[in-house]
Formats: C-alpha cells, structure tokens, sequence
C-alpha cells in the first residue's frame, strides 16, 4: 500500500520540526512544544494533529483543542447556522436560512439530546468543550473573519451534526413531488418514475438484485401546495463504500475502502485526526467541532465506514390553520408559537414567529394564510441518545462487535460498512426508521388533520439489514437499494444504479483482489451508461442528420472511460442533458422542465438521473430479472428512448461544439467538467478538472440546464483506505488541508493529492 498512490507521512511523535503545541495547563517550553500536563499534540507534516493523552477525558480535551486550532472559523459557522445567528455575521443574504434554522428549533433539540446522554458520553462532549475554550483562551481565532467567538459548549456539538443532516433527508424529496406534481399534473407525474430499477444491485446480500418495486404510488395528490413552500438549496449527499473479505485478497487479509460524497466546502467538511490514550487509539475524520469518529475510523482492529442511507425518516404534514389553532382528528388544538428575534450584520433586527403543531415545527408556508407544512424527523421529534454508540465503536475488536454497536444510533440511516484485523467483514444498515400507520407518505405530504399517517413505532435493531462475513466474500453499497424485501420500509427511492453497478462487477466478477487494485477502484471513470451507450450506438445508424450521424460516430464503441481527457466524455454529457430534455420537457412542459433543471430544490437534479436511469437501465444492458407485467412497460420505455436518440445526438454536437470548439480533437473533459472551491467568506478559490460524472465510482455530478457549465456539484470530500493486514499502511485525503486559515500551507496541501488519487498516512 506504500505505493505510489500513497503519500507516506511521519506518524510517529518528535520534539523535532514540530508545530508548536498547546494543552489546558502548561509546564515548561522544551525544543518549540509545550510539554503538558493533560494532553499532547503532535502533527504530521500535513498538518494533521494526533493527540496523545493519559486519560479518556484528557484525549477529547486534546482533540476539541486541535480542531479549534484548524476550524475554529468552521465550527462557528456550523453552530450558528444551527442556531439562526448566522445573520450576524454574514448579513442579510443569510437571513432566510435563519428564519428556517429558527424555525425548526435546532438549538433547543440539541440542548435536549445532551440531557438525555449517559454520564460517560456527556462527560465525552464536555471534555471536548473545554478544549476547545482553552484553544479559544490562548488565541485561537475563527479565521478568517478574526471574530470574537463565544464559549462552546457541548450541546454546540450536537447542534453543528444536526444542522449537517436536517436537510440529508427525504423532506426535499417529498417537497419537489409536491411541487412537480401541482405544476405537471397526475398524469405526468405518474410517468416519472424514480423507484429503484428492477434488477438494481442490493446491499444485502452483496451480490443479489432487486426483483420487484419497492413501494406503490401514491394515488392522490395532497393538495396544491406550490404557494406555500420555502426555499431549500442542500445538495443531496452520496458516497461509496466497499470491504473485501481475507479469503478474497491475494494476501488473505480484509481491505476495506470509501468515500463520501458532498459538495465541496471549503474549509472541508471533514476533519482528520488521531486521537489515543490508554482506553483506545483510532484514526479517522468527523465533523469540525463533533468528538469521535462516528462516521469514518480505523481503532487497530476494525476499521469503518457509512454511506448514506437514503432512508425516509422524515414527513411533511399539510396542516390546517385558523389563527393559532390548527386542525386535528379530534378538533381545534393550540398550536405553539414562539417569536424569535435574529439579529443582522449592517441591518436591522428581524422577529420571526416560529410555529409548531403534533407534528413538528412548521418549515414552510404561512400558517397565517390557513396552511402550512410541519416536518416531523427522527433527529429532533424526541430527545435522541444517537451518540451512545460513538464509545463501543472505539474499543470494537472485531467486524461484527463494531456492528453491533450500531444499536441505538439514531440519525442519519447510514450503510455502515466495516472490517477487521482476522479477515473478517460486515454490513450493517443502521439508524432509527419509523413504521407508519400507512405508505401514504412515502412520496408526497399528507394532510395533518386526520391519522392517515402517522408514526406507530420504530423498527427494531435486530431486524434492520445486516451481514457478517458473506459468502460472496464482500460487502458493499453506494446509496443503491439496500435490500429486496418489503419489509422493512426503508425509502421509496434511492440513488441510480449505475455507480453501484460498477462497484458490484469490479469486485464480484473478478478472482482474488489486491490491495493495490481494491484502493485503485476509487479513482474509476468508467460509466456503465456510458459504455451501454457506446455498444447501443454502434448498431445503430447511419443517421441523416449530419451532427447526429458526427455524435453517433464518436460515441459507437467508446467504453464509457470519462477521463480527463476525453472528448468522448464531453459528448456524452451534452448528449445525457437533450436525451432527458427529449423525454421530460414534453411530459412535464417547457415552464415545469425549466423549474426542475434550475435546481432551485436540489432533489430536482438527482431526480431527472433517476427518470433517466429507470428508462434506460435495460436498453443499456442492466439486468432485468423475470417479473411479471413488466415487460410491457420496458418495451415502451425502450422505444420512447430510441425515438429520441437522433434529435437528441443532433443537439449534443452542437451543444459539444459550443463547449469545447469546432474540433472534437481538442475536446477535454476536464476544461469544462471542474469542481470550483468557495468560502463562505473568502471567496472563490481556482477550480479543479475532474474526469468520471455522478454514475462513476469517482462521482462528479453535474447539473441538468442545457448549456450552462458542467460546474461538479457533489464530489469525493474524504477517501480512506485501510488495508486490515498491514495496518501502518492506512491512509486518508481530503481534497483541501486541515487548515481552515487559507493563509496557512496546510489549508490546501492535501488538493493535489486528492486530485491524483493519492493519500496521506493515518
């Protein structure tokens, strides 16, 4: 695993060229570093802090000290758009985002989940505060605002994750049905069909498929709720995770690999670390401003990862209103109304009523004007004890122990994704899913004055997926299906297959696997729609039409590599963006298509690949298994999308001409495909070509509006790989730095890394 893939960084702690260091209570100066009392840091030549201490208590200390050192900035920034008080700072461009943080009461769900926390957790988050106010005491400053900055405290903690994952939900989903289906119609929106694809490869087992759809459609609409609905602009996160049993690796130890998938936050969304003490010693990379690893580590012993589940864990009611009281089964009920006051930066101060009904806080619509929508959502109904499975995860010895562990967590539903050092792997689905009284919800709102759908339990641990040590000799997932069967309810919807599909052939179709090769697949190109299209293009034709006879032509036989340079890629995207104009603008409308492609609710853009993917999956060469009724709906996708290939060929030359030029031998994908870096108050930093697109291994999604830039809106931000036979090889990159100073060289020291598909030591 030192290869050449790998940047080899000093792990081992040295007076020598060190940063100097700092801790709660300080004893003399020796060599540049402060010898402490409570804790040491130390950190690698990329910044990257490892904190030693002699007790548990002392190493969070150390590591809420180190990340305030490199984040400050960030964790304040997380912490106050978790309270609303982004304003002011930022000014009146944040104040809307205010009013829906306010809104739905994250701080006060925050303080109540720390209320709830066993002693030896809670004692975990405050240790962290106090480090991070001793940072805060010695200087440490949110750059690069140079702000005073307030106190933390250890519900801050909580408040900076939830606000990461309020939106990571199917809320926008459900949120953008009800807007397409009031602006399109029934009879459109029953056409667009984002189920998973029959055939879609599953998580569990590893190596199964999907045989039947997973939920019915909604029969009726909830209502026209378009004039009463907020503006939401999250993008949808993703992520790949894979682990390889001892008995499929040439050298007969377990390998496990991951990304995650998110925009591209600068500072970085993620933040590295070690942190040990006698109780435990792991490697890994949280939150700014979250203690643990939760989603991403390696103890020694079992290393891990999550993807995102896709789980629908939240509702949207419809609710009734006239003057404060709202509607329910059984009359008139007060609804709670609190006025929040928001301050602004080089404004005036702004109150705000907040409303909330037995449902939830209400997040969108005036409930003055008699509807509006309230959320309900496992992260903040009730006081949550997510957290108490962060401590077993750090003294786990085995895949299955770390598994297990998992019982409890609350949110976000995560595929968790683990292996240790016998060989041995595991799958485990975990995360709090509601059972309802019916499926009306699972696409749309439902009206919140009757009990049509509500919230009867929670589907219990033990029957949530999960697989040790499979026969197939992997686990894997990609936010594809996670099971075939019907219970439990997990989503209506998950991402398209293609990603999965990728992942599931790499590593089902072949022998015994290096580690080298099981690393290498994070940087795969290869789009299987791509190449589908390739071998589809080449037994059609010749066209009449000379630019779609051109487009045909360099398109029949490519095997689907989006690589930097290709001008094939170039093609292929313009050609993705008219094929789904040719099949969607005339079902949903030019106004309706224009709105969806905006992306104005993000879900809009992953849904039009998921539109895409169902029409395609099988004419393109995914496996369709034997299911009844089926074949009708196939042979009629299957022609509408032949029916617009030629006109759809014809735009994308000319889209691929404006692009890239006159001459398809100077087409690169990566000048036109590139992942630009934004500070909330920096600004913009230079952009970063990047090959693959959101159906490659190496995801880089791009938007749907016909000639706008192919600018990437969610990409890799951590990849990890840990070969469980040769631990001192485990490595770790983030496309940035640990640094969120952009003057400090540790700010981007890692980008090019990243860009090359290299990483850093853990």
């Amino acid at each position: 695993m030192r290869g050449d893939n790998v940047a080899v960084t000093t792990g081992e702690i040295s007076a020598r060229g060190r940063v100097p260091l700092a801790g709660r209570r300080r004893s003399k100066r020796t060599f540049g570093i402060l010898d402490l009392v409570d804790f040491l840091i130390t950190r690698d030549e990329y910044g990257v802090p490892q904190v030693r201490a002699e007790t548990a208590t002392d190493a969070w200390a150390g590591m809420g000290y180190a990340c305030a050192q490199d984040r400050l900035f960030q964790m304040d920034y997380d912490r106050r758009r978790a309270c609303g008080r982004w304003a002011e700072i930022a000014g009146l461009p944040a104040l809307g985002a205010d009013v829906l943080a306010r809104r739905l009461g994250l701080a006060a769900a925050a303080q109540l989940d720390v209320t709830v926390m066993s002693p030896p957790v809670r004692a975990v988050f405050e240790a962290y505060a106090s480090g991070v106010n001793q940072a805060i005491a010695d200087g440490a400053l949110p750059l690069p605002a140079r702000y005073p900055v307030e106190p933390w405290l250890a519900w801050h903690s909580v408040a900076a994750f939830l606000v990461r994952h309020v939106q990571m939900g199917q809320w926008q989903h459900k949120l953008a049905n009800a807007v397409l289906l009031a602006r399109a119609g029934a009879d459109a929106f029953a056409r667009l069909e984002t189920r998973p694809a029959v055939g879609s490869p599953v998580a569990v087992p590893p190596d199964g498929r999907l045989t039947h759809p997973v939920a019915a459609l909604l029969d009726e609409a909830a209502g026209d709720i378009a004039g009463h609905l907020g503006f939401l602009a999250e993008v949808e996160p993703g992520s790949n995770a894979w682990a390889v049993s001892g008995r499929r690796t040439a050298h007969g130890g377990a390998v496990i690999c991951n990304d995650s998938h998110r925009a591209l936050d600068t500072p970085n969304v993620y933040w590295q670390c070690r942190v040990a003490c006698p109780d435990f010693d792991v490697a890994g990379a949280t939150f700014p401003g979250l203690p643990g690893f939760p989603h991403f580590g390696f103890n020694r012993s079992v290393a891990w990862a999550i993807t995102h589940g896709d789980a629908d864990t939240q509702d949207l009611y419809l609710e009734r209103f006239s003057g404060p009281r709202y509607l329910t089964p059984d009359g008139w009920a007060q609804a709670e109304i609190r006025h929040e006051r928001i301050d602004v930066h080089g404004g005036s101060p702004v109150t705000i009523p907040a409303w909330s009904t037995r449902h939830g806080p209400v997040v969108h619509g005036n409930p003055e004007g008699g509807l509006a929508l309230a959320l309900k959502w496992t992260g903040t109904h009730r006081a949550n004890r997510g957290f108490e499975c962060l401590l077993p995860m750090l003294t786990a010895r085995t895949a299955a122990e770390l598994a297990s562990a998992q019982d409890g967590w609350v949110d976000p539903v995560n595929n968790l994704v683990c292996a240790d050092t016998r060989g041995d792997i595991a799958y485990q689905c975990r995360g709090e899913l509601p059972e309802r009284s019916s499926d009306a919800g699972r696409r749309l709102p439902v009206p919140g004055w009757d009990d049509a759908c509500e919230w009867t339990g929670t589907v219990p641990f033990a029957a949530l997926p999960a697989m040790i040590d499979p026969e197939a000799g992997f686990v894997m997932t990609a936010n594809n299906t996670i099971t075939d069967a019907s219970e439990p309810y997990i989503s209506y919807t998950f991402s398209q297959p293609w990603r999965a599909e990728r992942i599931r052939s790499l590593l089902a179709d072949s022998g015994t696997l290096s580690a080298g090769e099981l690393a290498g697949m994070q940087a795969d190109t290869v789009s299987l729609q791509a190449r589908g299209w390739g071998l589809l293009l080449r037994g059609l034709g010749p066209f009449a039409d000379s630019g779609a006879e051109a487009a045909r032509a360099l398109l029949a036989g490519f095997d689907g590599d989006l690589a930097l340079g290709s001008a094939a890629a170039l093609l292929h995207a313009c050609f993705l963006r008219a094929l789904a104009e040719a099949l969607y603008r005339p079902v949903l409308g030019t106004e309706t298509w224009a709105w969806v492609t905006s992306g104005v609710l993000a879900p809009t853009l992953t849904m039009v690949r998921r539109w895409l993917g169902n029409d395609t999956w099988e004419l393109l060469g995914g496996p369709v298994p034997p299911t009844a009724g089926q074949q009708a709906s196939l042979d009629e996708r299957r022609e509408a999308v032949l029916a617009a290939v030629p006109g759809a060929l014809a735009r994308a030359w000319a889209a691929a001409v404006k692009a890239g030029g006159p001459d398809p031998g100077r087409w690169r994908w990566g000048d036109v495909h590139q992942a630009p870096r934004v500070h909330p108050l920096a600004g913009s930093f230079p952009g970063t070509a990047m090959g693959g697109d959101a159906d490659t291994i190496q995801a880089a999604g791009y938007g749907w509006r016909p000639g706008s830039p192919f600018t990437v809106t969610a990409l890799s931000v951590y990849r990890q790989v840990v070969d469980l036979a040769d631990p001192a090889s485990a490595s770790f990159v983030i496309p940035g730095g640990a640094s969120g100073d952009p003057a400090s060289p540790h700010f981007a020291d890692q980008l090019a890394l990243w860009a090359a598909h290299r990483r850093i030591g853990m």
